[in-house]
This record gives C-alpha cells, structure tokens and sequence, in this order.
C-alpha cells in the first residue's frame, strides 16, 4: 500500500458543519427570543470564520476565540452586553447534538478500514467532537481521535501534529491527510511534509497556492483514489 495511515477532519469532512452550525444557531437565539434571520446567520458565519482564520494564523488563543464570538457579535449586531464565555457554553451545548454526516461516509469509512489505519485529528473540544463521532455512528472506525484541546495547539500549528504523530506508531512519510480546511488541514500537512487530498465540496477557490496530492468532490471520488491506491493521474470527473 502507498499509504497506511488515513487522518481525518472532522466539521465539514465528517459532520456537515452547516448543518451543525445552523442546528446550534436556531436553538440558541430562540432560547434568548433573539431574531435569526438569513442574513445575520450569514453575518455570524463570516464573523466566526474571521475569528477561526485567526485561530489557525495564531494570532489569538481558543480561550480568546470562546470568549469573543458572541460577545462581541451580539454587541454590535444587537447591542447586547452578554457573557461570551456563558453564551458561548451554551451554543456548544447544542453544537454537540448535531452530528449529520456528510453523503457517503460511512461507505467509505468502512472501506477504507480494510487497508488503512483510520484516525481523526480535529480544531475542537475532545469531548464534544468524540461524542459527536459516536452519535454519528463512526467512532468505532477510528483507532486514535486527537483534538487540539488535548493538544494544546491547533492546526496548521506543526506542534499539533507532533503531538499527534507522538500517539500513533505510523510515521508522517506514511500518512495521508484528508480534510476540508485549506488553512488548517491542507496547509498544516504541506507544511509537515506529507500528503493530503483537498476534500472541496464546497467548491472554493485554492487562494493559498497549496498543493494537495488530490483534490475530491465527493466521497465516492475518494473511494476510487483509495481503489487506485492513490496513484498519480486521477482527476476529478
């Protein structure tokens, strides 16, 4: 095999983010009786994504981040003054009971254990992204699941990944990476040294001029490269 040891993202590999997301939203704001229409749900979105980019860059810590979100997006979208750290236990409190699986897989989860070590290795609270992989009915396929709160760094951060090949016997020369993240997942492999596959079923833009081994739209084109054996020359169809 050219690969022995697969590692996973989780939001937006594994579990449909925006599902999770607009799950969590929706519960939160009519909890408070604060009006949620498309447009401030595209504002949070955007607000959060800024804060996760700067996450990722290292220019604030996760203590930082809990604590901002909706402290100061309720400030000025609502004039609110709130606790964001309560706020933001709450919002996480419905985020963890959502765990819709993205189309295909489980299939190919189950395929692919066959032949590859399966692992996670996730931007997220341990306890929260172990008990939503369980909800969803994949924990059992991964042999290691490592969070950046255990960690104590988040991806791309090379010291989240030694820490993460420190808990694995299977070197970085012998994994692949698939993940959504271009910033996170993509980027902190290259940087590590080893391959990846850019799951974008989003369909953005590769704006970071990175270079995964292969790029997939869905889970049965990622089934065909673990049927090729990740071989040179696939291309999206």
């Amino acid at each position: 095999m050219r690969f022995k040891q697969i590692i996973f993202d989780v939001d937006d590999t594994l579990i449909d983010f925006a599902a999770t997301e607009d799950f969590a939203l929706h519960a939160l704001f009519k909890k408070h009786h604060w009006q949620l229409t498309r447009e401030m749900q595209k504002r949070y979105h955007a607000y959060n994504q800024g804060l996760w980019r700067k996450l990722e860059q290292g220019t604030i810590s996760y203590n930082q981040l809990s604590e901002q979100v909706f402290q100061v997006f309720l400030k000025q979208n609502f004039g609110l003054e709130v606790d964001g750290k309560a706020i933001m236990a709450e919002y996480r409190s419905y985020f963890e009971q959502a765990y819709q699986l993205l189309p295909g897989v489980e299939d190919a989860l189950r395929f692919a254990q066959n032949d590859y070590q399966l692992t996670v290795l996730s931007n997220g609270e341990a306890f929260m992204q172990r008990h939503r992989l369980e909800q969803a009915g994949v924990e059992q396929y991964f042999s290691l699941i490592v969070t950046s709160e255990e960690a104590g760094f988040s991806k791309p951060d090379r010291r989240v990944f030694d820490y993460f090949f420190d808990q694995t016997t299977i070197g970085p020369e012998d994994t692949i990476f698939f993940g959504d993240g271009l910033q996170s997942d993509i980027l902190g492999a290259e940087n590590y040294g080893f391959a990846s596959v850019w799951y974008n079923h989003r369909h953005r833009r590769n704006d970071l001029n990175l270079h995964p081994m292969f790029e997939v739209q869905t889970y049965p084109q990622f089934v065909d490269l673990l049927k090729r054996d990740f071989q040179p020359g696939y291309r999206l169809g």
